[in-house]
């Protein structure tokens, strides 16, 4: 059998000064305020999946496995955080081993039990799980079992490679159980508990959150005092406070903002691009009865407006070098070699405007008004792109209307022809994410009110085949295969790789990641000397 991550980190230790008192005056760390555009209406790291959470949940909790973005941006490998070690003992089998004497932010200290309850299916993966959200993510788990003080095991329901991923997931952010239990996971998300490096003080979804040091850290003494989320809706709002000082750190700086932001000479300007992909799905189910009849059910149609698009002339136009539009779906270059491939083509993918007609006529499509839903300011530039699209679009014949709405709940009112929406893909060397938990049974796609697809028998059969697969060229094999019956349905477009833009305070140097998380520990933030 196999073994993964086989190291151990030294826990970091903290040599205290003789007199508290003297330990408080020679406190210098920071109280940071990092302004934000919107905070998730709840901390539970696994109902808060969101941009807006995801930015604070790793410094509220820890996973049992973390990617390592220092020094390797793209974080392909993995090193151990909750987790010691974990390692495949069996086929269907993992055993994953704890670090000994962590504390919960309550004063518990962690364990194997903590760890099971976490993943079990009273909590994620149950017919009536807490935290329904990671359903999903927890896919193939038949049974987590604590097997020891610091000894946990997860059985699987066949072989599955992507275990050390889910490690590292939002699942994977350990929650005590007893804490967790008693509040229910609604209250829990407002009075969150980890083990991470600073422990929340105060949270009111809409206005803050912040977190004080959690100095009985094991991963050694948090490098700032406090952190304070704060939300400043506007981009002007958030520059000023960062140019006068009230901010340290500001997100979401657009990309015609950038230029202006170099001028300042105490600021430094950070481009990431995310593994996240804007996209925009298609509905293509009947519409229900008394409704008019939903054009988009017809395959070519779909075909025929991917078709019509030029996105790589949209794309550079918008972003210029700062990011790209895959060439095929799901063909993403954090993947690697064993499944990037720089010289694939979509089928439909290509500007075609030619083909576009023709599909146009073959799908009988006769003007109707194609409603395109869009969240307002939600995505970078999407309103911006979109438009250009619509234009495009009436070059050859579709009529497409844009309705923009304030938040997604109102995007997802019916009826719609076209939802905006993102799918992200932090399977480090995997395509497990995107292609089948993002698009097989399960997903918002297949199974949320606003779902816009039915998979075909034919994609079920290849992705439950490609999610167990260990073999690299038989999953390889796989995976060209669901893209392919994915491309013959067409039912959404992947637009460009997202791009984020961090302004912070040059006497300070961190480190971002790849994933919309903002983390504060000892390894990714530092005051410069």
């Amino acid at each position: 059998m196999r073994s993964f991550l086989g190291m151990a980190l030294a826990v970091l230790t903290l040599a205290l000064a003789p007199f508290g008192s003297a330990l408080a005056q020679a406190d210098t760390r920071p109280d940071l305020v990092i302004a934000v555009d919107n905070l998730w209406p709840t901390m539970e790291p696994v109902n808060g999946i969101s941009t807006t959470g995801g930015r604070v949940h790793p410094s509220i909790y820890d996973t049992l496995l973390r990617r390592r973005f220092v020094g390797d941006p793209a974080g392909v490998e993995k090193e151990p955080m909750l987790a010691t070690k974990v390692e495949q003992t069996a086929p269907t089998v993992w055993r994953v081993s704890l670090r000994e004497g962590v504390t919960f932010h309550d004063g518990t200290t962690m364990t194997a039990e903590d760890v099971a309850f976490t993943l079990s299916s009273e909590r994620l993966w149950g017919d009536r799980p807490m935290a329904p959200r990671g359903k999903t993510f927890a896919r193939g788990f038949k049974r987590v079992e604590a097997t020891g003080p610091l000894t946990v095991e997860i059985e699987t329901t066949a072989p599955d490679p992507t275990v050390p991923d889910k490690l590292a997931l939002m699942i994977a952010y350990v929650v005590p159980k007893a804490a967790y239990l008693r509040m229910g996971a609604d209250q829990f998300g407002l009075r969150p508990i980890g083990t991470g490096p600073y422990r929340v003080v105060s949270f009111n979804s809409g206005d803050a959150i912040r977190l004080e040091a959690f100095d009985a850290y094991w991963g050694g003494r948090p490098p700032a005092k406090s952190l304070t989320f704060r939300i400043v809706p506007e981009f002007s709002a958030r520059l000023a406070g960062l140019v006068s000082g009230e901010f340290d750190f500001i997100v979401l700086v657009p990309f015609d903002q950038r230029d202006v932001m170099r001028r300042y000479a105490d600021v430094t300007l950070l481009d990431r691009q995310l593994e996240n992909y804007p996209m925009f799905s298609f509905d293509t189910l009947p519409a229900p009865d008394g409704q008019p009849a939903n054009p988009l059910v017809n395959a070519d149609l779909r075909k025929a407006m991917v078709m019509a698009i030029d996105m790589d002339a949209i794309t550079d136009a918008l972003w210029g070098n700062a990011t790209f539009t895959p060439s095929a779906p799901f063909n993403f270059p954090e993947y690697g070699p064993g499944y990037f491939d720089a010289a694939r083509k979509g089928r439909y993918t290509r500007h075609d405007p030619a083909q576009a007609r023709q599909l146009l006529q073959r799908s009988g499509y006769r003007g109707q008004e194609l409603r395109w839903h869009i969240v307002r300011g939600f995505f970078p530039n999407y309103e911006s792109a979109a438009e250009i699209m619509v234009e495009q679009w009436k070059q050859v014949g579709i009529n497409v209307q844009m309705v923009v709405v304030e938040n997604f709940d109102l995007a997802y009112r019916r009826p719609f022809h076209l939802l905006n929406m993102s799918m992200s893909s932090e399977f480090s060397g995997d395509p497990m994410r995107p292609l089948w938990i993002d698009w097989g049974p399960g997903s918002n796609r297949v199974a949320a009110s606003h779902k816009t697809w039915v998979p075909t028998p034919k994609f079920l059969e290849l992705g439950q085949a490609f999610e167990f697969e260990n073999d690299p060229a038989k999953r390889k094999a796989l995976y060209l295969q669901l893209v392919e019956e994915w491309e013959t349905v067409t039912p959404a477009m992947y637009l460009w790789r997202t791009v984020v833009s961090y302004a912070h305070k040059k006497r300070y140097e961190w480190t971002s990641t790849s994933s919309e998380a903002m983390r504060f520990d000892a390894a990714h933030f530092k005051v410069a000397r």
